[in-house]
């Protein structure tokens, strides 16, 4: 654990120390030269205090392990129980962006969103950062027993787990495919829209890009927090696919028909729909499909919703 600690503590430094030099040499926008340092340091401290917080409690508070009925007080001792097991990846993102958001709030109030458009590639790149730090913690972060003599069976498509009797198997490597899916969107939201579009684009692409694969990959995974059978985060990714596709909606095409302009959001709620189906599927509820056929219903799916989105976020962009 600590190893993890000291790695991801060095690795985040870094990551908001290129968010500084970002904003400390941003010709285009002399705005966010201002207080560039304090600004990243007050993020990344803001970022480990909300973030850690956020995702403990909020891992508390989704699976309900608090019980204060038999416990009483004594409940919130469990609070300070912090295990890799005991987190909440998602809450804990939720934390880094209000971090972020009130550092940017504090020291550039006219540049606010701007601040966070800058930080984007950051926050994806520290998205990617911690996904790959699961690989300190054995099966968390992966998924399912390969079958024996998989073509796929190496890194890092998977790892290998040796068993106390010295058996050894390989296991899918989600979290390395979380974080391909972080880099990739990364290297987008820097290169390509670091100077095109309208404030808050890259900012609110960068939610919703991430949050649209990371559904495939909590549910690829063999652990994490469940409500039923549905991974628990994958509802939450949900939800800020919503959120942004109605931003973008609300703020755009005001003129065109109801169809024309809300097609979006009918995508994203055909495309929930079917996703549900298909965890009934993986999961055996009343009926079944092979599970490559699953996952492949399931990538099509996410496609669509993806470039449903990309229409929405274009549009929003062109007004």
């Amino acid at each position: 654990m600590s190893t993890y600690l000291w790695t991801m503590s060095a690795g985040s430094a870094l990551v908001f120390a290129l968010y500084g030099l970002r904003c400390a040499r941003a010709e285009r926008l002399p705005a966010l030269r201002k207080q560039a340092w304090l600004t990243a340091l007050l993020s990344f401290v803001f970022s480990v205090l909300f973030g850690t917080v956020l995702a403990r409690a909020g891992y508390a508070l989704l699976t309900q392990e608090l019980d204060f009925e038999y416990d009483g007080l004594a409940a919130l001792e469990e609070l300070l129980e912090f295990d890799i097991d005991l987190l909440s990846f998602f809450c804990g993102a939720v934390g880094v962006v209000l971090g972020v958001l009130l550092a940017n709030r504090l020291t550039r109030k006219g540049a606010v969103i701007a601040g966070m458009d800058a930080f984007a590639p950051f926050g994806a790149l520290l998205a990617a950062l911690f996904r790959l730090g699961e690989l300190f913690f054995g099966s968390y972060g992966m998924g399912k027993i390969l079958p024996d003599h998989s073509p796929l069976a190496f890194f890092p498509f998977a790892v290998k787990v040796t068993t106390a009797g010295g058996d050894d198997y390989w296991i899918w490597a989600i979290c390395v495919l979380s974080a391909v899916f972080a880099l990739l969107w990364a290297a987008f939201s820097f290169f390509r829209l670091r100077s095109a579009g309208r404030t808050g684009l890259s900012f609110t692409a960068t939610l919703f890009f991430l949050a649209l694969p990371q559904v495939l990959c909590e549910s690829l995974r063999s652990r994490g927090i469940f409500w039923l059978f549905v991974h628990t985060e994958e509802l939450l990714c949900a939800l800020v696919l919503l959120g942004v596709l109605l931003f973008w909606i609300l703020r755009s095409g005001n003129g065109l028909s109801f169809p024309h302009r809300w097609w979006p959001v009918s995508v994203l709620a055909l495309g929930a729909g079917l996703l549900v189906g298909v965890e009934f599927a993986i999961d055996g509820k009343y009926f079944s499909l092979p599970r490559p056929v699953s996952y492949l219903i399931m990538c099509a799916v996410l496609a669509a919703i993806g470039c449903a989105g990309a229409a929405a976020a274009k549009r929003w962009n062109r007004g």
